[in-house]
């Protein structure tokens, strides 16, 4: 009787030690797949954070300039010539330069040579090629030639506002060679870039009208109209307010 009990005891233990043993097999394969799952979901979300913010630089526009149009002389209603006032910004928006123009008529142009860079530098922030660059270098009217064009930025120079050096050396190397990166598809590709070429804009421009100059990341410029005369009273004070700075 006492070698049952005493098998029986040692079925009940061996039966409870396999028990305990498949239990925690099963409970620390649970947990590693929690852990597993964990990790997985701690590495899409830095994914997801990652695209979210290459969308965002992708989609980025940066503002430049200000034009704003100071006053126009017309004749038996026409507009004989308009004289415009350009501020060029830098990246928090503050002044770098003011210039003023007078030119015939009421189409105004602005001319730009623009170098834009591989759409996965710009996603991934490449600290040289991550935004589309702008050399301003003109501007003109309908009514005249673009060659006799009023000259905005020294043609070869760094434009105003990038005070890194290295920048500024990289940038210096783009524009003394602007027009064989323009002609040139290897020589560009060998620097990353997608395309170099002028550019301008244009609209038809009335006293008081206020624009700003725009760059898109992997675009090219934009002259954009604030809001309405009766509705920019704000904007003309945070213009002037600029050239205090």
């Amino acid at each position: 009787m006492n070698e049952i009990k005493r098998l029986l005891l040692m079925v009940i233990l061996l039966t409870v030690a396999i028990g305990g043993g498949i239990w925690w097999g099963l409970h620390d394969r649970q947990e590693a797949m929690i852990q597993e799952l964990e990790n997985r979901n701690e590495v899409l979300a830095g994914e997801l954070k990652e695209r979210s913010a290459m969308l965002d630089r992708l989609g980025r526009n940066r503002r430049i300039g200000v034009v704003r149009v100071l006053a126009q002389e017309a004749s038996e209603g026409e507009i004989e010539s308009t004289t415009l006032e350009l501020i060029e910004l830098d990246d928090d928006g503050s002044e770098l330069a003011r210039q003023e123009f007078s030119v015939p008529g009421d189409v105004v142009f602005i001319d730009a040579q623009t170098v834009k860079f591989d759409s996965q530098d710009v996603a991934g922030g490449h600290p040289f090629r991550g935004r589309t660059l702008v050399l301003l270098s003109r501007i003109y009217s309908d009514q005249m030639a673009p060659r006799t064009g009023l000259p905005i930025d020294l043609p070869g120079a760094v434009p105003p506002g990038y005070a890194s050096e290295t920048v500024g050396r990289f940038e210096q190397g783009i524009w003394e060679q602007f027009w064989v990166l323009a002609r040139d598809p290897a020589v560009a590709e060998s620097l990353g870039i997608r395309v170099a070429q002028g550019e301008a804009v244009y609209k038809p421009m009335r006293t008081g009208d206020i624009f700003e100059l725009q760059v898109d990341a992997i675009g090219g410029i934009n002259l954009v109209p604030l809001a309405p005369p009766t509705e920019r009273q704000g904007d003309i004070e945070g213009v002037a307010s600029v050239s205090d700075h």
